[in-house]
């Protein structure tokens, strides 16, 4: 009988100290971050992953769109999110970690071709059909502007459609290598950019639940940025992106 009692326990050990596992969505945002032969690529899943093996942290990856992600996030059904735009209203449901750099990641709008003067200022949206991605923070003034005349998408493939089927005027874009991804998915060509952009520089930042922050998983967490804090100060974030060919976020203060 010692002898059974004795690999029961063995058997029980293990499983005491495997690593946490953290739940992580990942969606395509090429270059940065896309699914590549069904598993994650690109440098925001090499920084995430090496950071949490240098805190014992396993991940499991899930593709996912954004707008389910942030709903998880919400809920506490995800831990984390690559390339959360930080915004006073996600604050309520969003733990960020320390970013990673910061990056220009102006908002353009594409239109048919012919059609860029016709948007040369913000006002020029008015009386527009203007596509948007559904639980993408773009900028303050066109997030909150009920006077828009927006159409809603779940995913840049399902805008690409709406706009080469002719159902939007304009089309707003935040990440303009995935959206020209899905025109080229499509074999469409027949866009350009208006003359207006709204010039931004935001940060790069992992959102981690915030009701899982405040749970149990608050040293975990704070492990984690504590540990991209320290390669982004010692410059291996740099490393990272330039191994992967990727423009470089800025890590100046």
């Amino acid at each position: 009988m010692k002898p059974i009692i004795l690999l029961c326990l063995l058997a029980i050990v293990p499983l005491c100290y495997a690593d946490p596992v953290l739940r992580v969505d990942y969606r395509d945002r090429p270059p940065e971050m896309q699914r590549q032969d069904g598993k994650p690529f690109g440098p925001l899943i090499t920084v995430l992953e090496t950071a949490a093996e240098r805190v014992g942290v396993s991940l499991e990856w899930r593709h996912a769109p954004f707008v389910r992600s942030l709903n998880d996030l919400r809920n506490g059904r995800v831990d984390l999110v690559p390339r959360v735009v930080y915004t006073a209203e996600r604050r309520d449901y969003v733990h960020f970690l320390p970013a990673i750099g910061t990056q220009r990641k102006s908002v353009r709008f594409v239109v048919m071709p012919g059609q860029e003067s016709s948007i040369r200022h913000y006002g020029d949206l008015y009386g527009k059909v203007v596509g948007a991605k559904r639980g993408t923070a773009y900028f303050e003034r066109f997030d909150g502007d009920a006077q828009l005349d927006k159409s809603l998408g779940t995913d840049d493939h399902v805008l690409a459609k709406m706009f080469r089927a002719g159902r939007l005027d304009a089309l707003a874009v935040l990440d303009v290598e995935a959206l020209e991804a899905q025109f080229q998915r499509l074999g469409f060509t027949d866009y350009r950019y208006a003359d207006y952009t709204h010039e931004q520089t935001i940060g790069n930042y992992f959102g981690a639940s915030k009701v899982l922050y405040q749970g149990d998983k608050k040293a975990l967490y704070d492990r984690l940025g504590d540990a991209l804090r320290r390669m982004r100060d010692e410059g291996e974030i740099v490393l990272i992106y330039n191994r992967h060919g990727v423009p470089v976020p800025s890590t100046e203060e």
